[in-house]
């Protein structure tokens, strides 16, 4: 039987956690300082089109994206070049990997998980997720493990786990406030305003992150806080609503960010969007702040890739430049499948050497 938590118990502990509970927090939440090493830019390409907020890379770091119809490209980190994986694929709303391959969500009346083979394009498996979604769902952010998919909806905001194996799946914490926006976007010291002049939100729920151990899972809406909650949350059927919603911890306050990414040592990499920084936080959790570069206002994504001999650890970052006369701003609605509207520019790709 499928467990459904009433709104009133989500509130009555979300709040006293989010006051109450949180010396570790509290201290996590101490102000951004300047790295002892910094990083650098090391390149900026102009790509060929607009390209959705999905990014991710192979285990080799070979790096893939989607635009913004959900079609999937191999991106070429050499000169910008994109080029389709498949022209058989159908539109994704969300993108991963793993040593499986590429993961992806379908965009299509039936929604599945698709396991894609990233040197053909290949489906290799796929699995129904009719029975844990809604009419209006709209999967942001996916990661997965050895045998367990985790998902979340951002449109009607849950997680949404996948054995991989039998190919269940369960949907839960339907509408916990963790999952949802509660301020409005702010970028380069502004708030962002829609076309009928109210403020932004950003979006629900749109970046989940899986630790190495594969027991953590992070994430957030774009203007936070951070939570973390264990992945054994989400597969335990004896726990009840208290105890799946005092999992959820309260990680880490974050300006508005265009973009997450975790390390293989469990560093997040944040790009915050309302300074135009990039950000480190550790397992150590000293907030730490690795560059400021004024083209971070406009990032969408993040993920990190390949670097050279010189360079151990790299970021990739797709950014929007700021609208220009010739290019107004978009005024249409923010949909989950864009991020943030900044202008019809095509999307850069930043390319950072980490220290």
């Amino acid at each position: 039987m499928k467990r459904h938590i009433p709104q009133f118990i989500i509130t009555a502990f979300i709040t006293p956690l989010a006051i109450l509970g949180l010396s570790k927090a509290a201290w996590a939440d101490r102000p951004w300082q300047n790295a002892p090493v910094p990083a650098y830019t090391v390149g900026d390409y102009k790509l060929e089109l607009p390209l959705s907020s999905a990014l991710t890379a192979l285990p080799d770091g070979s790096p893939f994206t989607l635009n913004t119809e959900g079609k999937l490209y191999r991106l070429d980190l050499v000169d910008g070049h994109l080029s389709v994986l498949s022209e058989e694929l159908p539109p994704l709303s969300a993108l991963t990997s793993n040593n499986q391959g590429l993961w992806g969500v379908s965009q299509t009346k039936t929604i599945e998980l698709l396991n894609i083979a990233p040197d053909t394009g290949v489906i290799l498996n796929h699995i129904s997720l009719k029975d844990s979604i809604k009419p209006n769902s709209f999967i942001s952010a996916l990661q997965v493990a050895d045998d367990k998919a985790y998902l979340v909806d951002e449109a009607m905001p849950a997680f949404i786990t996948v054995d991989l194996k039998t190919g269940q799946t369960q949907r839960l914490l339907d509408g916990s406030p963790s999952l949802l926006s509660h301020k409005p976007l702010i970028r380069h010291g502004m708030t962002v305003i829609a076309a009928d002049g109210t403020p932004r939100s950003g979006g629900n729920v749109r970046f989940l992150e899986l630790d190495r151990s594969h027991n953590w899972l992070f994430y957030q809406t774009p203007t936070g806080p951070l939570y973390r909650m264990g992945t054994n949350i989400l597969s335990d059927s004896t726990l009840g609503p208290a105890e799946q919603i005092e999992a959820m911890t309260n990680w880490r306050r974050t300006p508005s960010l265009g973009g997450l990414t975790m390390s293989a040592d469990d560093t997040l990499y944040l790009v915050d969007i309302e300074h135009g920084d990039l950000l480190a936080f550790g397992a150590d959790r000293i907030p730490l702040r690795l560059l400021h570069d004024d083209r971070l206002y406009g990032a969408q994504a993040i993920h990190l890739v390949r670097g050279d001999s010189n360079q151990k650890k790299k970021a990739a970052i797709l950014f929007t430049p700021p609208p220009t006369q010739e290019e107004p701003p978009v005024d249409g609605q923010n949909t989950p499948s864009t991020p943030a509207a900044i202008s019809n520019n095509h999307t850069h790709l930043l390319e950072i050497a980490l220290p």
